[in-house]
């Protein structure tokens, strides 16, 4: 197992365990928008996760709202939402986030990275999957009162059954400060649209232009071109998650769609933990 010592981006470079819990760092993995992330090793019981450390350029507002943001989060029990397990601050400029690990030996997989391996398309039964997942995740956080706002294609983990789970939910948002939920609602949905134009075209959706999708995925049912029409219009859109997955074309429901398959991929089985107050170990 790598000590801190050999994690370059660690800044006290003294200890392999975090201040808070049981964790251990392995290794730095590849950074988040907000965040560092880091695989972690539960060593008691043997589990894998990821750390994400924050850091504060303005610790006086930030602390209380990434305090506020992160409760949150913990709060949320999701399918396809990553859970928040245990968060703590290490300092005044800094704080850490432990959640599950759903990667293998060779860091995360994220949806960027699967649309990568599957040759920069998928089928469109796959992105009929990846939008299942997507918004009956955000239908049932909206529900709640959590609003994220703009979801990014790596900002989405893939296990080794091809689930996907948004990571940090509505933490990043809700620590910029005063926002607009709704605004954030209508956005995170037009960005979940956006990233199924990606995954069935091949290339992004134009801010002003969009192409019709049928051109650029002959085989396409041309009824997605009439709900990306709808879902991708800046003025309009979909009122809300659940009309948006009831839009999907040629859905059939959970039941009968296939899982997203994701080739050559092997992942760690996981077990995840209670989450704890901010000074308490996981258990």
């Amino acid at each position: 197992m790598s000590s801190i010592a050999r994690d370059q981006d660690i800044d006290t470079q003294r200890a392999t365990s975090l201040a808070f819990g049981p964790y251990e760092l392995v290794r730095e993995l590849r950074p988040a928008k907000a965040a560092k992330r880091h695989l972690a090793l539960h060593p008691e019981l043997l589990t894998n996760h990821v750390a994400y450390r924050f850091r504060f350029d303005h610790p006086r507002t930030q602390r209380r709202r990434f305090l506020e943001a992160v409760e949150k989060a913990a709060a949320l029990d999701i399918a396809h939402i990553l859970k928040v397990e245990q968060f703590s601050f290490a300092s005044q400029q800094e704080a850490w986030v432990i959640s599950p690990y759903t990667g293998n030996h060779d860091g995360l997989l994220l949806l960027s990275d699967l649309l990568a391996v599957k040759g920069g398309k998928m089928e469109a039964l796959e992105v009929t999957r990846v939008l299942e997942h997507l918004l009956e995740a955000v239908g049932a956080a909206h529900h709640a009162g959590v609003v994220n706002g703009p979801v990014r294609i790596d900002e989405i983990q893939v296990d080794r059954a091809g689930s996907l789970s948004i990571e940090l939910y509505g933490v990043t948002v809700a620590m910029q400060g005063e926002i607009n939920t709704e605004e954030l609602r209508q956005a995170e949905l037009r960005s979940i649209a956006v990233i199924a134009y990606k995954l069935l075209t091949g290339v992004d959706a134009g801010e002003d232009l969009l192409i019709e999708p049928t051109r650029l995925a002959p085989k396409l049912d041309a009824a997605w071109n009439a709900f990306f029409a709808e879902a991708l219009d800046p003025a309009a859109g979909f009122a809300s998650a659940v009309e948006l997955l009831g839009s999907i074309p040629g859905r059939r429901g959970a039941a009968t769609s296939p899982e997203i398959r994701v080739r050559s991929v092997n992942a760690f089985g996981l077990s995840r933990l209670r989450r704890g107050n901010a000074a308490s170990r996981a258990r």
